[in-house]
C-alpha cells in the first residue's frame, strides 16, 4: 500500500535518486533546487512511499498568473524563490517521478491525482494548473489528458536527451471549486 507523505530535507537523497533515474542527465535538476522547492513551498510537494520506500516525488508552486511560453519560469533549475506566490491562483506542477519499476501500473495516474487534489483542498483560491511535459513523454501525457489537461503551447527544443531536442507540451487545467 503506498503513502503519500510532505517531503521534508531529510528527503532529498532519496529525491536526487528518484530523479536520476527518471530523467535523462541533461534535464536533471539540482539538489538545491528541490531543497528549495521544499522550503518554498512545503504543502505542494510530496513522496510517495511503499513499504517504507521513497519511490516517487511531486513539487510544485503557486503562481500568479498562468506564464507563455517564452517565460524563464519554465527554465530548468528555476528557482522557487522568485516565482513561488503564498497566495497564487495558478498551481504550477513542477515535477512529478517515480522509479521505472513502478510504472505502467496506474501508480503515476493516482499519485498525480492525489498530489493535485491534496493540493487543491488546501488552497481553494488556486484557479488553474499548469504543467510542461516532453512530448516523447506518452505515458505521462496520456495521464495529464486523462485528468482534464489540454494543450496551450509549445517550448520548441526544450528537452535535451542524448543530443536529440524534443518540444516542450505546455497544459492547463481550470480548477472547478
Amino acid at each position: 500500500m503506498e503513502n503519500l507523505i510532505k517531503a521534508t530535507k531529510f528527503d532529498i537523497d532519496a529525491i536526487m535518486n528518484i530523479e536520476k533515474e527518471a530523467f535523462a542527465e541533461e534535464i536533471q535538476e539540482s539538489k538545491d533546487v528541490f531543497l528549495e522547492r521544499i522550503e518554498i513551498f512545503p504543502d505542494g510537494f510530496f513522496i510517495l512511499e511503499e513499504n517504507n520506500k521513497k519511490i516517487g516525488y511531486f513539487s510544485s508552486e503557486l503562481w500568479n498568473s498562468v506564464p507563455q511560453k517564452g517565460d524563464s519560469c519554465f527554465s530548468l533549475n528555476h528557482s522557487a524563490l522568485k516565482n513561488h506566490k503564498k497566495e497564487g491562483t495558478v498551481l504550477y506542477i513542477s515535477s512529478i517521478a517515480i522509479l521505472n519499476e513502478y510504472k505502467g501500473n496506474g501508480l503515476g495516474y493516482r499519485f498525480f491525482s492525489e498530489s493535485v487534489e491534496k493540493i487543491i483542498k488546501s488552497f481553494p483560491q488556486i484557479k488553474e494548473i499548469v504543467l510542461l511535459v516532453n512530448e516523447i513523454w506518452i505515458p505521462a501525457l496520456h495521464i495529464y489528458k486523462k485528468c482534464g489537461f489540454i494543450e496551450y503551447g509549445r517550448i520548441q527544443n526544450f528537452f535535451s536527451s542524448d543530443g536529440i531536442k524534443s518540444d516542450g507540451i505546455l497544459m492547463r487545467k481550470n480548477v472547478e471549486q
